[in-house]
């Protein structure tokens, strides 16, 4: 099979909105941990990875909510580096942390979500907000000495390659499908799902001087692959 060009396309996370000074983090410490319901926010960002904790484990994406509809978060709190924890939608659907805001190269902060205000109540628990990785592996994490990121693996068997995956059981992805990696195609694996079928990884690829490198961009592939 051919190597569809859509998956190897790098998607960059455009801030739509930049806000000065550090007290936008603080104001929003004041009011997420004083609601007592959640708050309904939409990604204006490309794209906004969710993860299972602050710059951890990637488990899907939410996406531009202007242009694909699929990106809704309850935000139930956000703490102080800008992380948010609560409910995402569209292809994730489940209890989450994505990145809120950021600080950019001029000492402000630009945001990857808005909201309307709507408040909503939790969907998610207040406590252990951290997801623990036996809430999303099967326990196999591919780690090694030197590479504590993922390991890189050549893949025996074409694989397909998706940006989220059905965390309620169903086995495949979703409609955000990236395309066919063909046999022998490098990948940078990281966690197998919880179901076993599914893999995290990054692609590889050589360089004209033969160097390897990894994209930045996380997706799932099949486990079969390899």
């Amino acid at each position: 099979m051919k190597k569809n060009s859509a998956m190897l396309t790098k998607t960059a996370l455009k801030a739509r909105a930049v806000i000065f000074g550090a007290t936008l983090i603080a104001g929003l410490l004041v009011s997420f941990q004083t609601a007592n319901a959640a708050t309904a926010y939409y990604v204006t960002a490309t794209d906004v990875y969710a993860r299972s904790k602050p710059q951890s484990y990637a488990m899907g994406r939410l996406y531009n909510h202007t242009n694909t509809g699929q990106g809704r978060m309850d935000i139930q709190y956000v703490d102080s580096n800008g992380w948010a924890y609560g409910y995402a939608y569209g292809y994730v659907n489940r209890c989450v942390w994505a990145q809120y805001s950021y600080p950019t190269s001029t000492g402000s902060y630009a945001t990857n979500f808005r909201t309307n205000g709507t408040t909503v109540s939790d969907k998610c628990r207040t406590t252990n907000m951290y997801l623990d990785t036996s809430e999303f592996t099967n326990g196999e994490i591919f780690m090694n000495s030197t590479n504590t990121d993922g390991v890189i693996i050549t893949i025996a068997r074409d694989t397909n390659a998706w940006d989220n995956w059905q965390w309620n059981g169903v086995a495949w992805g979703n409609p955000q499908y990236r395309g066919v990696s063909p046999a022998g195609s490098k990948w940078k694996i990281r966690y197998t799902t919880k179901d076993g079928v599914g893999v995290m990884a990054r692609p590889c690829f050589y360089d004209a001087s033969g160097t390897l490198s990894c994209s930045s961009d996380w997706h799932f592939i099949q486990r079969s692959s390899f």
